[in-house]
């Protein structure tokens, strides 16, 4: 399966990318021994510098194994200060030389667990990589991973990391939701749930522990602005609406995607169709919040409104660059230009079907600058039942071939319009304004 992801919760697996050499590496490993007891950072280890789009160093990866068990250590009350050993880039070598001193700090701190300290350096070595499709998920997080979306528990809102050192934010809220009656804003950030700090920790970790059973009640701290609002909920079953659609001012068209995964790409074709039936004069496609999700899918909705064109390029590990085109049975002809909104949590997926649509002409890009987390990833099953995600790819602009993956990458719009005031949607208004614009200029050309 091929797939996309941002920093969110829906995540996935990808291209498969072909290896070169007779014997692929990892056969090659699997007819020799292990040669420490580590045997998931041994296999993280390996994967990273063999897979990885901007092939890491070793002692890149290797000294953010050493971050990840410091954290740990100190998180568990103990002396995380570590004697680090130096790296010389030399594969082999220098992983001994880690696996060493990892068997000397759980001989150490006998309190914590191997397997955690081995998990613990495993997620430092994907972190150093500071990319956005690059991460571990534990074996308990891993039993949930890449499920398609159905009934749950919780406050109501979608959530989304900006980036490594931030905090988990809120970026959508479900209608009728207990977040929307608790007056959650978008924007407001995760500090406590339940007295536990989690300014650190991922979207999955603080999606786990803000949901529970139906009835109870779950404590937040967030951030707002410059204040702290605390705030008890009751969880409540919701369901995530994937695609929204409906009438704006009566004669446009409005559809909104959450994600990019299961059965979108149909429901965004049947929504849009039955707009094109109330002849609406033009269209307003809102991926703001969008993670993004499947490859595949990202590929169909864009090709609904992309009759036959590039979308991006994908550029491999080995720096070849491939063509990302439309499919043509998924096109439907209708109003033209349309207005796609984006922000900076509308990543992977949703930045190729907003380059994509500019790339070929057939809109405009409205709102702020997207994730730039444009690639595709692969999933890779660990030893111990955990799953690694590495970067085989990212993307550039078919019109431009620029990068659109990268720290201050990603799609620039158009138009540009920030939207603090989000009760009025000044994002919304701008894509209103000039889809008017546009019809009467197509109307004053008859």
């Amino acid at each position: 399966m091929k797939t996309l992801r941002a920093l969110t919760l829906l995540l996935a697996a990808v291209f498969v990318v072909a290896s070169c050499s007779l014997v692929p590496s990892e056969a090659t490993r699997a007819l020799l021994p292990s040669i420490t007891t580590f045997r998931t950072a041994e296999a993280a280890f390996h994967v990273l510098i063999e897979r990885q789009v901007d092939k890491p160093t070793s002692s890149l990866i290797l000294n953010g194994a050493l971050d990840g068990l410091s954290a740990r250590l100190k998180k568990d009350g103990l002396d995380g200060t570590l004697e680090r050993p130096i790296f010389t880039d030399r594969t082999q070598s220098d992983f001994v030389k880690f696996s060493g001193l990892l068997e000397d700090i759980a001989r150490k701190f006998p309190q914590v667990e191997r397997a955690k300290l081995e998990q613990a350096a495993v997620d430092g070595m994907a972190k150093s990589l500071n990319e956005c499709h690059t991460y571990y998920i534990d074996p308990e997080r891993a039993k949930t991973f890449n499920k398609p979306p159905g009934p749950y528990t919780g406050i109501g809102a979608t959530i989304s990391k900006p980036g490594t050192s931030e905090p988990v934010e809120v970026v959508s809220i479900i209608p009728n939701s207990p977040a929307e009656r608790g007056g959650v804003r978008v924007g407001d950030k995760f500090k406590f749930v339940d007295n536990v700090d989690v300014r650190d920790q991922t979207v999955e970790e603080v999606a786990n522990r803000v949901r529970g059973p139906e009835g109870t009640n779950v404590t937040v701290v967030f951030i707002r602005g410059t204040t702290e609002v605390t705030q008890t909920f009751t969880r409540a079953r919701l369901i995530q609406p994937q695609v929204i659609s409906r009438t704006l001012d009566k004669d446009l068209g409005y559809v909104s995607i959450a994600a990019l995964n299961g059965t979108v790409a149909r429901e965004t074709k049947d929504a849009v169709q039955r707009l094109l039936d109330q002849n609406v004069k033009g269209i307003v496609l809102d991926l703001r919040n969008d993670p993004g999700g499947d490859f595949p899918v990202a590929i169909d909705v864009a090709s609904i409104f992309v009759k036959d064109g590039i979308l991006v390029y994908n550029v491999g590990r080995d720096g070849r660059r491939e063509e990302v085109r439309t499919r043509l049975s998924w096109y439907l002809a209708g109003p033209r230009p349309i207005v796609v909104l984006v922000n900076r949590a509308s990543a992977s997926g949703a930045e190729i079907i907003a380059a994509g649509v500019r790339a070929n002409g057939v809109g405009r890009i409205i709102g702020a600058r997207t994730a730039g987390c444009v690639g595709t990833a692969r999933v890779q099953e660990m030893p111990d039942g955990g799953t690694l995600l590495t970067a085989d790819s990212k993307m550039q602009d078919a019109k431009t071939g620029e990068d659109l993956h990268g720290p201050d990458k990603g799609v620039v719009p158009d138009e540009i319009v920030t939207n603090p005031d989000a009760a009025n949607d000044l994002q919304l208004q701008a894509a209103i304004s000039y889809l008017r614009q546009a019809a009467r200029v197509a109307g004053a050309g008859r």
